[in-house]
């Protein structure tokens, strides 16, 4: 595992970001992280291609299995897409049988979305397949690594709901 360079503060200058200026380290940073996120997410999803499921309709899959049933709208924003685009990918995930729709207890009119018992399956068996490549390389680590590994990853869960929230 190569050794990050050491962050030092930036004397001169600061770039800004809409809102929050950010010093060129933490710029820089965020943008080594974008890069290998964007590599480890290539990387893991290949196994998913072989089903068919884009990345989005995984993810969506994914929400509805932590948290519950979902109407519509609800389902789109925490995706960051459009109602009528999640009608549409509900719609063909309904198809595959992957999701059922069920009607709203609060609200007759309306309907929630759930992951049905084919989808939880398919994400188990997608979940082996990508978590189990990845389980292998983190086994490669040595101690220091798999600590700050594990010291890492809450704080990588906080920075993708602070993100997926903005």
């Amino acid at each position: 595992m190569a050794a990050a360079p050491a962050m030092t503060p930036v004397e001169a200058g600061s770039v800004d970001v809409p809102g929050n200026p950010v010093s060129e380290d933490v710029a820089e940073l965020a943008g080594r992280l974008r890069i290998a996120l964007s590599r480890l997410t290539h990387a893991l999803r290949a196994p998913d291609d072989e089903v068919g499921l884009t990345p989005t309709r995984i993810a969506t899959l994914s929400i509805l299995e932590t948290a519950g049933p979902l109407r519509v709208g609800a389902l789109a924003e925490r995706i960051g897409i459009s109602p009528p685009t999640m009608t549409r990918l509900v719609d063909c995930l309904a198809e595959l049988d992957l999701v059922r729709r069920d009607p709203d207890p609060d609200d007759q009119r309306a309907t929630r979305v759930s992951l049905s018992d084919g989808g939880g399956a398919l994400l188990e068996r997608l979940r082996h397949r990508g978590t189990g490549l990845l389980a292998r390389r983190i086994a490669g680590l040595d101690t220091a690594g798999l600590v700050t590994l594990a010291a890492a990853v809450p704080l990588l869960e906080d920075l993708a709901e602070a993100v997926v929230a903005h």
